[in-house]
């Protein structure tokens, strides 16, 4: 079915309703628990497929809402309001399903990605390594040809979703010296003899993240898993970290955007010395900067926002939008939890929770230096740059 712009509009509104309940009704009474690290992945990813929120970017032929990015990137904010953590555990499991559909529609489509649009199956994305981070070209992970396919053998680690994924999209050196243009991308089931988990102890604010590693012991993929060929990975990758640089940097916003709500109603109903604090200039004018701060960041996403949906170059914008969300969220949270008082520490707050996820969010997708050298690339501050 062919849907009129009037009609994608509509069910784009739609789901990002469902997004909406889906947050209040499902993640704000579970969030706090999962923030003490009571996390269980059965608990997030099937009612989240039950409701259509994995399969936002999928195309409709096979089960999903065929959203444009922007609207994406609206669904994600639902979420992240509440938890950025599951928002994030989502995505890349739905990003999964998309790279399947993209380019493997006939093979590893039929297989894969209805169990993973429903939420029935897990899936994350390998790229970081213990000795390879944002250098993409260091991947020491190797996979080497044998018979019809080929033997993976290598370590991940910091990996969203992988303590408990069901099928991983690895990126392995197909080339020893070839650097980027012999990284290939293979899909690999976590059932596969010779893989192996390995566990990554971090603060349980982030436990709905499933952050994992792996091993990988002479695991075998069949060619026909087989996503990306030498050469055609790397592309993927940059594209795909574009978009991933833009929905954190939303998601970044959407934290700062609930804790100004929060604010709000408890600036109301606060009293002090027999008014309530938002009759305090000081206090208003804390809460106007964190105001401010937030439409500046609102405004980058959005133009970031709008490149990829219209086929951009998008790298800087992404890039700038990232930087300043990140940071912006670090500052804003710290600040609006010091409007809030003690009340900000309740569980009923996700102020502690939000903060530990703009921290990580600065990490994900490529560190604070290495986009701050991507942006001055573009000002000609480049060493030998004229």
């Amino acid at each position: 079915m062919i849907l009129d712009q009037e009609g994608l509009s509509k069910h784009a509104a739609a789901v990002i309703e469902a997004a909406h309940q889906f947050a209040q009704t499902h993640l704000v009474p579970n969030a706090a628990p999962w923030g003490r690290g009571l996390f269980d992945r059965q608990a997030l990813f099937a009612p989240a497929g039950s409701c259509g929120l994995l399969g936002l970017q999928v195309p409709r032929e096979w089960g999903g809402s065929d959203l444009s990015f922007g609207d994406k990137v609206k669904v994600l904010q639902k979420l992240a309001r509440i938890d950025f953590s599951a928002a994030m555990a989502l995505v890349n499991s739905h990003n999964v399903a998309v790279q399947l559909v993209k380019s493997s529609p006939h093979v590893l489509t039929p297989l894969y990605a209805d169990d993973l649009i429903r939420g029935r199956m897990v899936a994350c994305t390998a790229l970081t390594e213990p000795n390879a981070g944002s250098d993409l070209g260091q991947i020491q992970t190797t996979a080497i040809r044998h018979g019809d396919g080929w033997l993976l053998n290598g370590s991940k680690t910091w990996i969203i979703n992988a303590a408990h994924a069901d099928g991983v999209v690895v990126y392995a050196q197909t080339l020893a010296g070839a650097g980027v243009k012999g990284i290939a991308a293979f899909f690999v089931r976590a059932d596969s003899p010779g893989f192996e988990r390995v566990a990554v102890s971090t603060s349980s604010a982030l436990s709905s993240m499933g952050i994992g590693g792996f091993r990988l012991t002479n695991v075998y993929c069949d060619a026909s898993h087989l996503l990306y060929e030498p050469g055609k990975a790397f592309a993927d990758i940059m594209g795909a970290i574009n978009r991933a640089r833009t929905y954190v940097a939303a998601m970044c916003c959407a934290m700062v955007s609930q804790a100004l709500a929060d604010v709000r109603v408890y600036g109301q109903k606060r009293t002090a010395f027999g008014q309530s604090l938002d009759q305090f200039q000081g206090w208003r004018w804390q809460v106007a900067q964190a105001a401010t701060a937030l439409q500046a960041g609102e405004l980058m996403v959005s133009e970031a926002c709008d490149l990829i949906d219209q086929g951009g170059e998008a790298q800087t914008a992404a890039a700038q939008a990232k930087l300043y969300a990140t940071s912006m969220a670090q500052t804003q949270l710290g600040s609006l939890l010091h409007a809030m008082g003690a009340e900000g520490f309740l569980d009923a707050y996700a102020f502690l929770r939000h903060l530990t996820a703009a921290h990580a969010a600065s990490l994900a997708d490529g560190s604070t230096a290495m986009l701050l050298e991507r942006v001055a690339q573009d000002f000609r501050f480049k060493p030998g740059a004229s």
